[in-house]
């Protein structure tokens, strides 16, 4: 897979959540409840929303999926993502081992 693919898919994926930034609100709740400090702020002006951090530290509580109130997190791929992934010929079932092996 491209690298500069992978560096992107890195700020919104670990191994256990998608997250599409966005759906953000800023609200940060996400922040506050992530007690292994994989989500972080992107703050720019009136840019303002999250991205994946430390993607290897997720532990896969799901906490940011219970507690974002704009489904910002989830289990699967999202469907846009997928089919913008597919388009460019990359194969979705390798993510996982694509992006584990430029860590």
């Amino acid at each position: 897979m491209n690298d500069k693919i992978i560096q992107k898919l890195r700020k919104i994926r670990t191994p256990y959540i998608w997250a599409n930034p966005q759906n953000c609100i800023a609200c940060w709740k996400c922040i506050k409840a992530c007690s292994a400090n994989v989500i972080a702020k992107k703050v720019f002006l009136w840019h303002k929303h999250i991205y994946i951090k430390n993607a290897s530290r997720c532990i896969g509580c799901k906490k940011c999926i219970k507690v974002c109130p704009e489904s910002v997190f989830s289990e699967n791929i999202p469907d846009l993502l997928k089919s913008l992934l597919l388009k460019k010929g990359v194969d979705i079932s390798r993510i996982n081992a694509d992006i584990g092996a430029m860590s």
